[in-house]
């Protein structure tokens, strides 16, 4: 019995809300970016969903067990 929602070989689009989806959070002065991932997310929606935040942003932390949010926050700059 598979665990997966569609065919081995292909991820077919289902017209469901996107499996990895990026949220941006302000507290100021931090600037964290929660990239939550659904079951049956395959790679390409993780990869897609991490081009939107910045690529120098740091792992912090996670939390969830089916549905997992992992912590990204962006490096404060001098000013």
């Amino acid at each position: 019995m598979s665990t997966f929602p569609f065919p081995p070989g292909g991820h077919e689009p289902s017209g469901l809300p996107e499996l990895a989806t990026v949220s941006r959070v302000e507290r100021p002065p931090l600037v964290d970016h929660e990239l939550c991932v659904s079951p049956g997310a395959v790679a390409s929606d993780v990869s897609s969903a991490l081009v939107t935040m910045p690529a120098d942003a740091v792992f912090v932390d996670h939390y969830g067990d089916v549905e997992v949010t992992l912590v990204f926050r962006e490096v404060p700059t001098n000013q």
